[in-house]
């Protein structure tokens, strides 16, 4: 299985696709793109700086069981955008999208705060509902340069089975010295920049998205997603250090 979407994008990372099949860049939500106050809020579980070498912890990356599906349920009905997220009536054959969700990442040992990060970061799912080309194509996994896209891989709960497998088959390939980015080992982005990740789940995230783009795009964006959806978490009580 290998991710090449974003491989494609010459300005951002973490591509999305249009109707029409083209590649788009980036989220389509401003609020994405405001830092959160460093404030020592939601610090315990991902750094209040971005650090391109420690983009997020292994602790906010592998699945610990501590965000149910009832959580995400929650999360995504006061979403961080101050809205009902549209994923809180969504039902993918039959279980609530939360609960795919939650089930994704259980399946390859991800936190299910990553994937919420993730499909907003590719398609801006999380905040704005998009079309069902979107929707099936979420994280772009399976599709080459966002165009062709395996039939095996459509639909949100193939993608987020497709993305949490991806994500943990570089974290793996990080632990055991087998992949091209991997702890401690320096590498040059498409940016290009001289990372060198500090943690297994910084390194899987660039092989997933290998671009750093502070304030536009690309694992800032990660960062910046995952810190605002962490902090929002635990302010309503439901994510634990």
């Amino acid at each position: 299985m290998k991710l090449l979407v974003v491989v494609s994008c010459l300005v951002f990372a973490a591509c999305t696709i249009d109707e029409e099949g083209e590649d788009e860049v980036g989220s389509e939500e401003p609020a994405d793109y405001e830092t959160e106050p460093a404030d020592g809020k939601g610090d315990g579980l991902i750094a209040p700086t971005f650090d391109r070498h420690n983009v997020v912890g292994n602790n906010v990356f592998v699945n610990d069981g501590k965000f149910t599906a009832a959580e995400v349920q929650r999360f995504l009905e006061r979403s961080p955008y101050g809205t009902r997220s549209w994923l809180a009536d969504y039902r993918v054959n039959g279980i609530s999208a939360a609960q795919a969700i939650v089930n994704a990442a259980q399946g390859s040992n991800i936190h299910p705060m990553m994937l919420l990060a993730r499909i907003q970061v590719e398609a801006t799912l999380v905040s704005k509902r998009p079309t069902q080309y979107r929707i099936d194509r979420a994280l772009g996994c399976g599709c080459h340069d966002g165009r062709s896209c395996s039939s095996q891989f459509l639909g949100l709960d193939k993608q987020l089975a497709c993305g949490a497998d991806t994500l943990r088959k570089w974290y793996d390939a990080s632990a055991d010295g087998t992949g091209e980015w991997r702890l401690n080992r320096t590498k040059r982005t498409l940016d290009p920049s001289s990372v060198t990740p500090r943690n297994h789940a910084t390194a899987s995230l660039y092989a997933y998205t290998p671009w750093v783009l502070v304030n536009r795009g690309g694992n800032w964006l990660v960062w910046n997603v995952t810190r605002k959806y962490v902090r929002h978490a635990e302010a309503a009580g439901y994510l634990a250090n």
